[in-house]
């Protein structure tokens, strides 16, 4: 079950070695995912090397191995305990699904230190009551990208989210 957590929306088709130079950090974020989620659900380690390149041009060599590693953390933290199918868009697609924008909130909250909103963003992505693992995997990423000066924007959580069942929202 945990390996069918992931999958790809039917937005577009995969292109193959575009590397986000100038991009803004939500869109460098939501490429990072994507190109992630593809090396794992293909075996594909080029798909990391593609990510590794792109964040060391950007963000230089040891917050593009943060970065990396963090993003690692949390696409397994999501294949182990999610409790719901995560969807994702190609990486060359502009637009950002509902996972998708829920991951922006997640690390975005983790970059300002809104412990309840990272929480609730988790749970919500995960489907779990308790993300651990994926908070914390997003706070390192959050932090890598912050080192660099890549901020991302307050977001809150996008309409229609649901929290799981047994979970507290304060």
């Amino acid at each position: 079950m945990a390996n069918q957590m992931l999958v790809r929306s039917a937005a577009g088709t995969a292109d193959h070695d575009i590397i986000p130079d100038q991009e803004d950090p939500e869109t460098l974020a939501v490429w990072t995912f994507r190109r992630w989620v593809l090396g794992v659900r293909h075996q594909a380690p080029e798909q990391w090397d593609t990510v590794w390149r792109g964040l060391r041009r950007r963000c230089g060599e040891r917050a593009a191995r943060e970065a990396s590693a963090a993003m690692a953390e949390m696409i397994e933290a999501l294949r182990r305990t999610s409790r719901r199918t995560i969807t994702h868009h190609q990486p060359c697609c502009p637009c950002v699904g509902d996972d998708e924008a829920l991951l922006l909130v997640l690390l975005g909250a983790c970059q300002r230190n809104e412990s309840a909103l990272a929480w609730t963003a988790a749970r919500t992505l995960s489907g779990t009551v308790d993300p651990r693992s994926l908070v914390l995997g997003a706070m390192r990423f959050a932090d890598a990208f912050a080192e660099r000066g890549l901020t991302l924007p307050p977001r809150d959580l996008p309409d229609g989210a649901t929290v799981p069942e047994g979970t507290m929202v304060h």
